[in-house]
């Protein structure tokens, strides 16, 4: 570090800077330029495009050759594939001189063979030749110098290629990767992850004044597996910048700024454009000013010595631009509330709008927001600003780690949609989303309220970071005083907690109505909604899916898209299932019922002529047979000991049950006993189960309540004597008043642990598309009377048949069939349906991320002219 007042003199001769910081490094200081996948590790650059600016080239895992040319030497472009088809085992790439009328060439070396790429034009390479290694040779590495390529091979000898073959020459040990101004030049790791490892370097002159600058490459895993290039201006004593950045060394010296780095504050956005005006002229409007050196720590003021970010709003017609003034100064206030440092000692980021005057027409606005952002957003403005449109709605969508988005005329929505672009998720850092100890606005479980108040939402700075929640190892205590973890009691969690008064607090995870000792098992990130893991997709089916353990293996059934037969499948483990196997004479207009067992499965579907059953096992299935003396109304059915109960449910709400067996145990001869009444009526089709407990029936039915609510849920217990059946209490759910609609056959299970879990779908929107839901039996009655009930995945995951679910030795399987969207009827399922995480929970810091990382890389490229 550089004391206060002391000279600063660099390896460059000649360059003196008198710095009134104390924090500055006194070597050159590397920024992003641009990033990779993991899948390329040769890296070069060179001047193809004959601009006078380096541009870096990379080969993919496609074999593509790459090229993200530079722009003015500002920042690089967007990749592009200049040439396909390179050698999958290349160990070398090197760029030529570029004073060659048509471009340098670009050589890939390989063990055995030179690759050299000619006559760039029109952005592509056109021109190949291969040449292969001299016999007997094997070539190991390849370098530039004086003005021809030079290979070594693996006995040291030295090559160089001429037309057609190879000549040997005198080694050349001038030949360096390094620029010869400054050997062994530092280049700084990505500053959100210090312990990267640098896995190549190469040069080239990037900002065009004549000396080689340096590049290094860094695998990271934050915040994801990716390569960033990071990029070293050599400094240039002769231009009086030595960093590139629009501002002359003396004029960093009186404003505070580094001139050995062209961007202070780490913003993406150089010194000087934050001094003087951005590049291609590009307007900054009437709210936005340039640095003041009078009031260097103005509001609505650009500052290289804080962070700063620009967002371009285009406002649809409708909207109140009036009152948006107030929301966009609330969104302001957000942002400056970050745990970020900047350089000049402030905090935070500072967010500048410029409001266009040319609103979205009404004919605009039914196109997607990315359609909208390519006609109103001008492409020479990106990778310098951001841009959102406003709509006069709810809701929005943004890329992440992007330029552009949409969201509605409301602060908190455009909050939470510009921290998609700066990078942010809903998750934080977590695999899961919805922790509960991450209180950003970002996680859906807080985008509209903290502790019950819409005007207290804010980004995480991480303060809970230490503890990691393992939903399958909770412990019921936190190590945090009561005052800081109370909003935990309040929605959407509405955990029970209590001062333990030693600094820490107790927590029912659980919701069993008691604080446990050990540790317990619950699903605790539930706050924007659970869900049943990863979703993967089987086909397009014509109904919705039924799932069953046969023995320890799950099978799942469903119609093909035509309904002209069912299939089924198993499951094979590792999210793999079988190929169909095709249940024979299936053709059905009706959702099918499928029944598992000890050794074998019933499945149950309609025809014109009535109910037909069909025995199946792991390796065949019977010709379905039609079920005598059977209503064709709509039925569920359900194993109680080595019988099959059948309940029916007639056009007038009232349900019947008849008890099927097989004469002499004959599959092709099925028998159902005379009909018996049950006195609990339901507007659906009711789910059956057996509680394991007590071996009492659970039927859960749908009826109108009391206050008026249709299609509310509730829970009849029937005890089984014989063939009778003796119905007993009838709980609603959540609440008589609640309302915890079920408007599709539901699926009432069990888990492992004995807890009555019902999966259930809400009431359909016009397009008859219905949300799923997961009510849960817990031990804390003054949670909505015992039950918690959990939205299944997001709203816009809807489907207009019944889900399905089962659990037993594979594990809790979750199936439905995806009807939003683009994915109409497209059947998935989903193998963690009890919502248990494999993965941890935990805080996490967003303005660590914001300012070291998803600042820039949002606009890390630029738009060639």
């Amino acid at each position: 570090m550089i004391p206060t007042g002391v000279l600063l003199c660099v390896a460059a001769a000649g360059c003196l800077w008198s710095l009134d910081r104390p924090d500055y490094p006194d070597r050159p200081i590397a920024s992003d330029w641009c990033a990779t996948g993991t899948d390329c590790s040769l890296y070069a650059a060179g001047d193809l495009d004959g601009d006078s600016f380096a541009d870096v080239l990379t080969i993919n895992g496609n074999r593509d050759l790459c090229a993200a040319p530079g722009v003015r030497g500002w920042k690089a472009s967007g990749w592009a594939a200049v040439r396909g088809g390179m050698p999958s085992d290349a160990i070398a790439l090197i760029v030529g001189e570029s004073s060659r009328p048509a471009g340098p060439e670009t050589f890939i070396l390989t063990p055995r063979s030179l690759v050299v790429l000619s006559r760039y034009e029109n952005n592509a390479y056109h021109d190949e030749r291969r040449l292969p290694a001299p016999e007997g040779v094997t070539f190991a590495t390849a370098a530039w110098s004086m003005g021809a390529l030079h290979i070594t091979d693996s006995l040291g000898s030295t090559w160089q290629p001429d037309a057609e073959n190879f000549r040997q020459a005198a080694m050349d040990h001038s030949a360096s990767s390094e620029p010869p101004s400054m050997p062994g030049m530092f280049v700084d790791p990505p500053p959100y992850d210090p312990d990267a490892t640098s896995i190549a370097r190469f040069t080239g002159d990037f900002n065009g004044d004549g000396l080689p600058d340096v590049a290094a490459v860094f695998s990271t895993a934050l915040p994801h597996a990716h390569h960033v290039v990071r990029l070293v201006i050599t400094p240039n004593p002769a231009s009086g910048d030595s960093d590139s950045d629009g501002l002359s060394d003396e004029h960093e010296r009186r404003l505070g700024t580094n001139p050995l780095d062209r961007d202070t504050d780490m913003d993406g956005l150089l010194d000087g454009w934050e001094v003087h005006g951005l590049p291609r002229e590009i307007p900054l409007g009437e709210r936005i000013g340039l640095f003041d050196h009078a009031n260097p720590r103005a509001d609505a003021a650009l500052s290289p010595l804080r962070q700063d970010v620009i967002c371009v709003l285009s406002y649809f017609e409708g909207v109140d631009a009036a009152a948006m003034d107030g929301e966009l100064a609330r969104v302001q206030a957000l942002y400056r509330g970050l745990s970020n440092k900047n350089p000049d000692g402030s905090t935070g980021l500072w967010v500048h709008f410029r409001v266009e005057p040319t609103r979205v027409s009404k004919q605009d606005q039914s196109m997607p927001w990315w359609d909208v952002g390519n006609k109103h957003f001008p492409a020479s403005e990106r990778g310098i600003l951001h841009w959102l449109q406003i709509t006069p709605w709810g809701g929005g969508q943004s890329g992440q780690t992007a330029d552009m988005g949409g969201a509605g005329n409301n602060w908190a929505v455009i909050a939470h949609e510009f921290g998609h672009q700066l990078s942010l998720s809903h998750e934080g850092d977590s695999i899961p989303p919805w922790c509960p100890l991450y209180t950003s606005l970002m996680n859906y479980a807080f985008s509209y309220s903290f502790d019950g108040d819409p005007n207290r939402i804010h980004f995480s700075a991480g303060e809970f970071r230490s503890t990691i929640l393992d939903e399958s190892n909770l412990i019921e205590r936190l190590p945090y005083p009561y005052e800081r973890v109370k909003y935990l009691a309040n929605h959407p969690f509405r955990f029970t907690i209590e001062d333990a008064k030693d600094g820490t607090t107790l927590i029912d995870w659980d919701h069993s109505g008691t604080f446990d000792e050990g540790p317990v098992v619950a699903d605790v990130n539930y706050g924007g909604s659970t869900h049943a893991g990863t979703r993967h997709n089987h086909e397009p089916s014509a109904s919705g899916p039924a799932l069953a353990y046969l023995a320890d293996t799950c099978f799942l059934v469903a119609a093909d898209q035509t309904r002209d037969h069912l299939w089924i499948k198993s499951y094979l483990g590792e999210d793999r299932w079988s190929d169909p196997r095709v249940i024979p004479n299936s053709g059905t207009a009706r959702d099918h019922v499928v029944l598992g067992g000890a050794d074998h499965g019933l499945v149950f579907h309609h025809h014109l002529y009535g109910w037909h059953v069909t025995r199946f096992d792991a390796s065949s299935v019977i010709s379905p047979v039609r079920i005598p003396d059977l209503p064709t109304s709509d039925l569920n059915a359900c194993r109680v000991g080595d019988r099959v109960l059948i309940v029916s449910r007639q056009d007038n709400d009232t349900l019947s049950y008849r008890w099927l067996t097989f004469a002499d145990n004959d599959p092709n001869r099925p028998v159902v006993s005379p009909p018996a009444a049950l006195e609990t009526r339901s507007l659906v089709t009711p789910g059956i189960a057996v509680d394991p407990s007590d071996g009492r029936l659970v039927l859960v039915t749908s009826m109108n309540n009391s206050a008026g609510g249709v299609f509310s849920m509730r829970v009849t217990r029937i005890l089984v004597r014989g063939d009778r059946l003796w119905e007993q209490e009838t709980a609603w759910t959540r609440g008589e008043t609640s309302g915890n609609g079920c408007c599709a056959r539901p699926v009432v299970t069990f888990s492992p642990a004995g807890q009555l879990t019902i999966f259930h779908q809400g009431g359909p929107d016009p397009s008859g598309q219905m949300i799923a839901y997961r009510t849960t039996r817990v031990g804390n009655t003054a949670l909505d009377e015992g039950w918690l009930t959990c939205m299944m995945y997001d709203i816009w995951t809807r489907s207009r048949v019944p889900i399905a679910f089962a659990v037993g030795a594979q594990g809790a399987i979750y199936s439905y069939r995806w009807d939003a969207g683009g994915t109409n009827n497209m059947l998935q399922t989903a193998h963690n349906g009890l919502g248990i995480d494999t993965h941890p929970l935990r805080d996490f810091d967003d303005g660590a991320k914001i300012s070291r990382w998803g600042i820039r890389h949002s606009i890390l490229t630029m738009r060639l002219p």
